[in-house]
C-alpha cells in the first residue's frame, strides 16, 4: 500500500496516524513477505496478530490460508478492516485481554508489525502463554530486537558475551529454543518513517516442559530473581539481591561478587535461582 493511498483511507476514516498508539505503517512489500516467509505460514494455520491497522499484513497471511485472528485498538479501522478481510478482529487493547482465551487449545503462531510501546510486554504475554505459540515473528524496534539477542544465542560463559542482557532479553532466551533476526527493516519502509530503524525477529518457543527440562528449573523462578536482580541496573547484584554474606555463591557459578545483573549468561542466571531455591529449602 503506497503513503497516497494510506493518507486517502485514513482521510476518509477520521484523521491522520495515531502518535499516542504508535501507528507507523508497513509500505514496503519486501519487508512483509519476509515476515510472511519467516513465519512460515500453512494452510490452516492459526495466527494471533496485534495491531492490523490497515490489514496489510493481514491480507498477507489470510493468502497464505493462515486463520487469522487481530487485536487492533483503535475503534477508527473496524469497519474498515471488516470491508477489506475475512479475519477475525476483536476491538479492544490486546495489553490487557487474556491471550490464553484467545489462543486457546492447538498450535498457534503470534505474527505481528508490533507498536514499539507494548514489545517487551506482548512478547512476555505470547511466550509465556500457558499454551505456547509455535512460532513467533515479530517487527520491532531494532535497538529492543538487537537486546533480544543478546542472549538468545545461550552462550555459556562470560568471555563469549561482550553485549550486556536485560529482562527482556533473558525472558526470551528462557522460553526459546532459537532466535534469529531475519532482517534489518529501515525508516523509510513505513508511513509516516518513526525515528529509529526496525527489524523482524523471528523466535522459536519452547513448551513449559522442555523449558524446564532444560534449564532444571522452572522459568518463572529464574525471572522473580531476575526482576530484583535488575531492579537497580546500576548496582551490584549481590545488593540488589541482598546477598550480604551468601554474595560467594555469584562465584560458585562462575561470577563474581561486583558482578552487574546484565553481565550474567543464561545458564548463570538458571544456576543462581536453583540456587538460593535450595538455600531457602535448607534454611
Amino acid at each position: 500500500m503506497k503513503p497516497s493511498e494510506i493518507k486517502k483511507i485514513l482521510l476518509e476514516i477520521g484523521g491522520g496516524p495515531d502518535k499516542k498508539l504508535g501507528q507507523h505503517f508497513l509500505i514496503d512489500r519486501s519487508a512483509l513477505f519476509a515476515i510472511v516467509k519467516s513465519a512460515e505460514i500453512q494452510h490452516g494455520d492459526r495466527v494471533l496478530e496485534i495491531g492490523p491497522g490497515l490489514g496489510v499484513l493481514t491480507d498477507a497471511l489470510r493468502s497464505r490460508g493462515a486463520d487469522v485472528i487481530a487485536i487492533e485498538k483503535d475503534k477508527r479501522f473496524d469497519h474498515y478492516l471488516a470491508s477489506v478481510t475475512d479475519a477475525r478482529i476483536i476491538q479492544g487493547d490486546a495489553v490487557e485481554m487474556n491471550w490464553d482465551e484467545i489462543a486457546g487449545e492447538g498450535e498457534w503462531k503470534f505474527v505481528s508489525n508490533l507498536p514499539y510501546s507494548i514489545t517487551s510486554l506482548a512478547l512476555r504475554k505470547a511466550l509465556w502463554a500457558k499454551n505456547p505459540p509455535k512460532k513467533v515473528v515479530v517487527l520491532i524496534q531494532k535497538e529492543v530486537a538487537d537486546r533480544i539477542l543478546v542472549l538468545g544465542s545461550h552462550r555459556q560463559t562470560v568471555g563469549a558475551k561482550k553485549e550486556k542482557g536485560s529482562l527482556v532479553s533473558l525472558m526470551v532466551a528462557l522460553s526459546s529454543s532459537s532466535v534469529r533476526c531475519v532482517r534489518n527493516v529501515s525508516r523509510g519502509a513505513f508511513y509516516p518513517p518513526p525515528k529509529v530503524e526496525s527489524a523482524i525477529v523471528a523466535i522459536t518457543p519452547m513448551s513449559w516442559e522442555d523449558r524446564e527440562k532444560k534449564w532444571g528449573i522452572h522459568p518463572d523462578e529464574i525471572m522473580k530473581v531476575a526482576k530484583m536482580g535488575f531492579s537497580h541496573p546500576r548496582k551490584m547484584l549481590k545488593s540488589n539481591l541482598a546477598l550480604g554474606k551468601e554474595s560467594k555463591i555469584l562465584d560458585e557459578i562462575g561470577s563474581h561478587e561486583k558482578v552487574r545483573a546484565e553481565d550474567l549468561t543464561v545458564l548463570q542466571w538458571a544456576e543462581l535461582a536453583k540456587r538460593l531455591k535450595k538455600k531457602k529449602e535448607i534454611l
